[in-house]
């Protein structure tokens, strides 16, 4: 078992290994060690969905908890959409001869398997169950003791009403009120079927084999259609078995957690960071559903759908710099798929040219933008399909796929963009504007802050991306021009304004004018009269910190990270963190509903502090907060294809290793040097100079790696966890929030 409990990556292949022996850096993590200090451990059974133990493949899930007394999983899956909207699937319960008295549970996170115990006073129920992916089942293994010997499991349909309507009490039209669920009950399945007054269905079976029961859900055009896929999956879940479901699955799971590593001493975050790529994990796969705000935890939510205007860009935001490219396939290829949709929901008129998506939709993508039409504020918003895009680009440059910018990214991006070309304006003062559009949340102004800046990378992105395939492209010459001729940012004494005419008035957590801060870091600090806009802003935007929100403290984070205020950054996750309002003891997050992005937007700051990409320079531990003297990660991705690695400690970088997948161009900013030397490559010998600028340049040819430091002497310390004592482990669920 050597191979499993510990993972090795030996950071370089060496020509000469003898001589360079001592400058040969590894990666080594036990796993399950690691990783076990991160699970989540519950010493009461969990009551309630931001309690929950939680547990997916991507596509079918459940939370885990107590209601009304016993102990159930609420199961649903991502894909089950009826009207453009999630709908709740249902219950299983644990059925105990006894009453409940108590119990515990564990999170598992090696392993992404829940279990537990559920005391009663006639026995005692061990339990633990985990998310297959082939087929795509629940598995739920019970052993009751004592007079829980005939422990079984019961199901509990939800009512078919629309989300919306039933958390709005809104009253509900003839068409809402869908028929009851149809169950049935023999000695080894329960079915249930729901079906939908206008078409559409899904269903459930849970058959039983000895102590094993396995669940599934299945979607279909007919009840009957649904119900033959969901006891097909059940049925094969029994012809393999738990042993071979749950091989299979711990292998998927065991391969996706060394992607990347990273480690640092602060034992909450570090916790709560892994936690999340554990989320990712569960709730996002290649081939799945876009990930919207529920994924396939759903609960009660006044958003029973995808939002487009914040929501669906944090939500993927970390998966590329964490080196999971994969998963972020959920929402790339569906807009290749949908790509008509997108097309069709521009007016007809522009439909040669353009494609745009409004605030929210369904997984079809239909929701029409006509900005000459509109006639609310949601109906303005033009940015959602180009700030989507820039993640779709963030994919592409982390891997330099050039038919993937080709065929897939730049066709769609010319589309988003032509939407906004399609209504700039030529001004008096001979600038390029735009009429009014909406910032999201904010304000529908001109020249909205929001809309310029997606507009001007867009155009930077598209020239940039023509001249590179060296495309003959019509367009070109009025790209330039606009770009060259487009009005400046708002700005006044404040920073950023929300557009023309509409000054910053009072904090609010969206920020949507700040985008050409982050993360398009069209405005850099590397300017000083750049720097200080960014910092005005900043201190306007943050004044009353009473009215934000969870994102708008992770959003805060990572703009202080790239100013390099490790500190500051740290202070506001940590506000974000002891919000009890809206933070999950189990690390979920609502307002007034589910908002899945906003814990996942977290580790993407936590990633800011580590590694940063931006104006083509890797930046290695750009905003390390003061008391962590000690912090290493591993693999992380960068812009242009690298992959990175690197070592603080006793407060100071101790190396850094560049692994280029690609072959472009390598600048590097590491805060704490002066100086840097070669200590070890692999493949051709690298150059290494230094620029006035004080960023050290590398050639560092295609499959090429390079590991550097300060000095020639300095001790080139192995990627390991940060030590800490055993007290300090397992820091969710943070069940004193609530108590």
């Amino acid at each position: 078992m050597i191979a499993r409990r510990w993972v090795r990556v030996l950071s370089l292949t060496l020509a000469c290994p003898a001589a360079l022996a001592q400058s040969r850096p590894a990666t080594r993590v036990d796993w399950p060690t690691f990783l076990s200090r991160q699970d989540l451990v519950w010493d009461r059974l969990p009551t309630g969905w931001g309690e929950s133990a939680f547990i997916g493949n991507g596509r079918l899930g459940a939370t885990i908890d107590v209601h009304d007394g016993a102990l159930g999983w609420t199961i649903n899956r991502t894909d089950v959409v009826h009207d453009q909207s999630r709908y709740p699937i249902g219950r299983v319960v644990l059925k105990t001869a006894g009453t409940v008295q108590g119990g515990s549970a564990r999170l598992v996170l090696w392993d992404a398997e829940a279990s537990g115990t559920v005391t009663t006073d006639r026995g005692e129920v061990r339990w633990r169950s985990f998310t297959a992916s082939r087929p795509s089942v629940i598995v739920i293994v019970l052993e009751g003791t004592g007079g829980e010997s005939g422990v079984a499991l019961d199901w509990a349909p939800a009512e078919a009403r629309p989300p919306r309507k039933v958390y709005r009490k809104d009253p509900f039209a003839p068409e809402d009120l869908h028929p009851a669920a149809v169950v049935s009950r023999t000695r080894s399945e329960i079915t249930s079927v729901q079906t939908f007054l206008n078409g559409g269905a899904h269903a459930e079976s849970i058959r039983r084999s000895a102590g094993v029961f396995y669940v599934s859900i299945a979607p279909g055009n007919t009840g009957p259609e649904a119900l033959a896929d969901a006891r097909t999956a059940t049925a094969e879940a029994v012809r393999q078995g738990v042993a071979r479901l749950e091989a299979a699955h711990r292998r998927w799971w065991h391969a996706y957690y060394p992607e990347s590593f990273l480690t640092f001493p602060d034992a909450r975050l570090e916790a709560y960071y892994w936690i999340q790529i554990y989320k990712l994990g569960s709730a996002m796969r290649p081939d799945g559903p876009i990930l919207d705000l529920n994924g396939p935890w759903f609960n009660a939510t006044p958003w029973p759908g995808i939002w487009w205007n914040l929501n669906i860009q944090l939500t993927y935001s970390p998966l590329f710099r964490a080196n999971r490219l994969d998963l972020a396939e959920s929402l790339l290829r569906n807009l290749d798929r949908h790509r008509q949709a997108l097309i069709d929901n521009v007016p007809e008129r522009l439909r040669a040219d353009a494609a745009a998506i409004g605030r929210s939709s369904g997984p079809d993508l239909v929701r029409p933008v006509d900005l000459a039409t509109a006639q609310s504020d949601a109906a303005h918003e033009m940015g959602d399909l180009p700030w989507t895009l820039y993640y779709y680009w963030l994919d592409y440059r982390y891997q330099m796929d050039d038919r993937m910018l080709r065929e897939r990214v730049y066709p769609l991006l010319k589309r988003a963009i032509g939407n906004y070309l399609a209504y700039v304006e030529r001004g008096e003062d001979g600038r390029w504007h735009l009429p009014p559009t909406e910032s999201p949340e904010l304000a529908t102004v001109p020249d909205a802050n929001y809309d310029l800046a997606l507009l001007t990378w867009g155009l930077e992105t598209l020239i940039a991306s023509a001249e590179y395939l060296r495309l003959d492209e019509p367009l070109l010459d009025r790209w330039r021009d606009v770009l060259a001729n487009l009005t400046s940012f708002p700005t006044d004494s404040s920073g950023l304004m929300v557009g023309r005419g509409r000054p910053w008035k009072e904090s609010h957590r969206h920020y949507s004018h700040l985008l050409a801060i982050y993360p398009l870091h069209l405005i850099t600090p590397d300017r000083p009269e750049q720097r200080a806009l960014i910092e005005a802003s900043l201190r306007t935007w943050e004044r009353d910190r009473a009215l934000f929100r969870g994102y708008s403290f992770t959003g805060g984070a990572s703009m202080h990270a790239v100013l390099g205020q490790g500190d500051t950054a740290l202070t506001r996750l940590n506000l974000y963190l002891d919000a009890p309002r809206y933070m999950e003891p189990n690390t979920f997050y609502a307002e007034a509903g589910p908002v899945i992005e906003t814990p996942l937007s977290a580790a993407t700051s936590i990633q800011d502090l580590f590694l940063q990409d931006w104006g083509g320079t890797l930046r290695v531990f750009p905003a390390m907060p003061a008391a962590w003297t000690e912090a290493a990660f591993d693999r992380l991705r960068a812009d242009g294809a690298f992959l990175v690695s690197a070592v603080r400690h006793d407060g100071r970088t101790a190396w850094v290793r560049i692994e280029s997948l690609a072959g472009q161009p390598c600048r590097l900013v590491v805060a704490d040097w002066d100086t840097a030397v070669v200590r070890a490559h692999a493949g051709a010998a690298p150059r290494l100079t230094k620029r006035t600028s004080g960023d050290f340049v590398i050639d560092l040819r295609k499959g090429a790696s390079v590991v550097l430091a300060p000095d020639a002497t300095t001790p080139l310390p192995d990627v390991t966890p940060v030590l800490r004592s055993p007290a300090a482990a397992n820091q969710w669920p943070a069940l004193k929030v609530r108590e």
